[in-house]
């Protein structure tokens, strides 16, 4: 029953993360490959609030996805101010990330407080359990549904597709790219912080390009403009590495050849353009009812 358990909170901790990548690659189209800094920055600051000041876990996850909010618009403003996108976005969100994990690993103290640098933070608060991955997976999902069918949404889905002809239509190009990236970086930090109050201990390798990759990896697959698409990869990126243990190192080589098959024949993703509702439950209910009904008059 553990090893279901930590599969769960693992699962739900990178549906979280790659909420976040989906809203600024497959809502905005912003490619990123440096999530993993901002579950980095998220994970380190919310440890640091609730073992150093005591602050309670709930708030300290906040303090932890803010934060990695904030920090995003160091590599945000500039990037969107010289107007880089595509590939140079990318590098650039990917530069952020590394000199984020070096400078976690060559920090070993910030006054009082012990980072351990390459070794790790060590003796955090354990709080993470499944009921509490269920609860913060549910509330992404409900604040990411309003999101992106909100104006503000309109504007990412308006963005991505033309950029000149969105602003021609009055979207602040600029504003739009920070709010997506905001959410984006929050979502990661949050993220981050469940991590570290499940592992009970950070280390920067947790946060290596692979993991970038993971959260870009489900949300190619599971499909651009597609919420529940990126929530079941990314389940399921969490699961198959545990179900093919012996092939762990060809995982980058079978994710690019992946890659290269989903563009081709399906370049929108394996659920692209499904947004997550509940029509399904009412056409169900409907079908049912009408089925009790009938059998009720033939009787």
């Amino acid at each position: 029953m553990g090893y279901i358990n930590t599969i769960i909170i693992l699962g739900g901790i990178n549906i979280i993360a790659a909420l976040g990548v989906a809203i600024l690659t497959g809502y905005t189209g912003l490619f990123t490959i440096g999530h993993a800094g901002f579950m980095a920055l998220g994970g380190y600051m919310s440890a640091i609030m609730a073992k150093e000041f005591n602050v309670p876990f709930p708030i300290a996850i906040l303090i932890g996805g803010t934060f990695a909010g904030l920090c995003s618009f160091i590599i945000g403003y500039p990037a969107f101010r010289s107007q880089l996108r595509g590939d140079y976005f990318a590098i650039a969100t990917l530069g952020f990330s590394e000199s984020i994990r070096l400078l976690l690993n060559n920090t070993k103290t910030i006054g009082s407080i012990k980072l351990g640098g390459a070794f790790g933070y060590m003796a955090i608060p354990n709080h993470t359990t499944v009921l509490v991955v269920v609860i913060a997976v549910i509330l992404s999902l409900f604040f990411m549904h309003m999101f992106v069918t909100s104006q503000y949404g309109k504007n990412c889905i308006a963005v991505s597709q033309d950029e000149v002809a969105a602003q021609m239509m009055g979207v602040n190009l600029l504003k739009t790219k920070m709010i997506a990236l905001f959410i984006s970086a929050f979502y990661a930090g949050v993220a981050g912080g469940l991590m570290a109050f499940y592992f009970a201990y950070l280390s920067p390798s947790f946060f290596t390009i692979t993991k970038s990759s993971d959260l870009l990896a489900a949300v190619v697959f599971g499909g651009i403009q597609s919420l529940i698409g990126p929530v079941i990869t990314a389940f399921i990126l969490v699961l198959f590495p545990e179900l093919l243990r012996s092939f762990a190192e060809w995982r980058l080589i079978i994710y690019g050849f992946l890659f290269v098959i989903v563009m081709i024949f399906r370049p929108q993703g394996l659920l692209g353009y499904v947004e997550m509702n509940f029509e399904f439950a009412r056409v169900w209910w409907n079908k049912m009812f009408r089925r009790k009904q009938s059998g009720t008059q033939e009787g």
